[in-house]
């Protein structure tokens, strides 16, 4: 989803309305023009938020195997989770009300945060869910 995201530009090609991927996308992202990254000039198929979150949850997939032992059965993986959404909340409603003016690097790192939290948050699920079903590989 990662590479998909990222669009035409990463293609060399220009444009976006007639792509599929950027109609999928267009199902559960606004596509806002200037909240998202461009690559060669051409915008990505999803908001910053959006890809923050992608490579979030790709990083954190990434790293179960390493989080492991300082995960399990711990409560601080529901506690990062808690604080992710809490700040995604907060980081909207501030904008929406003209509190503050958030970027598309805060909205990429807070998305990014939100992902990765939950793919933390999930991996305990993933490794307890191999031993429940008698797999311990």
């Amino acid at each position: 989803m990662v590479l998909l995201s990222m669009g035409n530009g990463i293609w060399g090609k220009s444009g976006y309305d007639y792509n599929m991927i950027y109609r999928t996308f267009g199902s559960v992202c606004h596509q806002i023009p200037d909240r998202s990254f461009k690559i060669n000039d051409v915008q990505m198929a999803v908001n910053t938020r959006c890809f923050g979150i992608f490579t979030g949850l790709l990083a954190g997939w990434i790293l179960i195997p390493f989080l492991a032992k300082i995960t399990k059965e711990k409560k601080w993986p529901e506690i990062l989770l808690g604080v992710a959404l809490v700040l995604q909340i907060s980081d909207y409603t501030g904008n929406m009300l003209d509190i503050w003016e958030n970027t598309n690097e805060s909205r990429f790192a807070l998305g990014f945060l939100l992902g990765s939290a939950a793919s933390v948050f999930l991996s305990d699920t993933f490794l307890t869910g191999n031993k429940k079903n008698g797999n311990h590989e």
